[in-house]
C-alpha cells in the first residue's frame, strides 16, 4: 500500500485566530474579497502571503499602544478567520523576532494587501484624505 500524498485539493491544517481592524479597513476587506470573488479565508491567506513576500514590517503608527496618543490607530472591529498553520507559525516567529503583536502583523498585512489590490483596480472605491 502506498501512502497518499497531499494534493492541491487537500486542505491545509488551519487554526482560528482573532484580531482587530479599523471599521473602515474591515469594510474595505469585505468589499474586496467579494469583488475579487474569493472567500474570506482565501483573502486573509493571500494578504499574509503577500505581506511576508513583500514587506514583513509594521508601520510605527500601528505599534502605538497608548490609546491617548494622538497617532494611535483605533482598531475596534473584531475579525475572526482560519489561517494555515504555516502562516500562523510565521506570524508568531516575526512577532517574537521584532517584538510585534500578532494583531499588529495581521493588521499591517491587510492594509498592504488592500493597497496592492486597489493599486491594480480601484473600481468601486473612493479614497478620502
Amino acid at each position: 500500500m502506498t501512502p497518499k500524498r497531499k494534493g492541491k485539493n487537500m486542505k491545509k491544517e488551519q487554526v482560528q485566530t482573532s484580531f482587530y481592524l479599523t471599521k473602515n479597513l474591515r469594510d474595505l476587506s469585505r468589499f474586496l474579497y467579494k469583488r475579487e470573488e474569493i472567500t474570506k479565508i482565501v483573502f486573509y491567506r493571500r494578504a499574509l502571503k503577500y505581506y511576508f513576500e513583500v514587506d514583513g514590517e509594521v508601520d510605527s503608527k500601528v505599534l502605538i499602544t497608548k490609546r491617548n496618543h494622538p497617532n494611535y490607530i483605533r482598531r475596534d472591529a473584531p475579525e475572526t478567520v482560519k489561517i494555515d498553520l504555516d502562516l500562523k507559525a510565521k506570524i508568531e516567529e516575526l512577532a517574537l523576532e521584532k517584538d510585534y503583536k500578532e494583531g499588529q502583523i495581521i493588521f499591517s498585512a491587510v492594509v498592504d494587501y488592500c493597497a496592492a489590490l486597489l493599486k491594480l483596480d480601484s473600481t468601486g472605491v473612493t479614497i478620502e484624505h
